[in-house]
């Protein structure tokens, strides 16, 4: 179970779509290749990952752009190489965030 804090002390309850977890499943190999996900650890590596995130508080420009289009609730969690897109308590999609590897988000594994 995926949760974080919201503004209000309350804990939230998050759901993960399946994009998500596909994505996840992609972006993963590509940024370690050498860390081979099975069906068995995929659920156990995404909830590590996620769990050593933080809200992205200082929003760049191309993400306040996506708030317009997405509306308000979308949120960024942020760790060391992925950004967690989450709308509406459910990750929606998981991206590279690497300054230097950003490009890779458009490469199919």
């Amino acid at each position: 179970m995926l949760t974080y804090i919201n503004k209000r002390g309350k804990e939230v309850t998050l759901q993960v779509t399946r994009h998500a977890y596909k994505k996840f499943i992609e972006r993963y190999s590509i940024i370690f290749p050498k860390d081979v996900l099975s069906v068995n650890n995929i659920s156990n590596t995404f909830k590590r990952v996620f769990s050593s995130t933080s809200k992205v508080k200082n929003l760049n420009q191309k993400e306040k752009i996506r708030l317009k289009r997405h509306g308000e609730d979308t949120m960024f969690f942020r760790t060391s190489g992925f950004t967690f897109v989450i709308a509406n308590a459910k990750i929606v999609t998981v991206e590279i965030s690497d300054k230097n590897k950003r490009y890779l988000n458009k490469i199919v594994a």
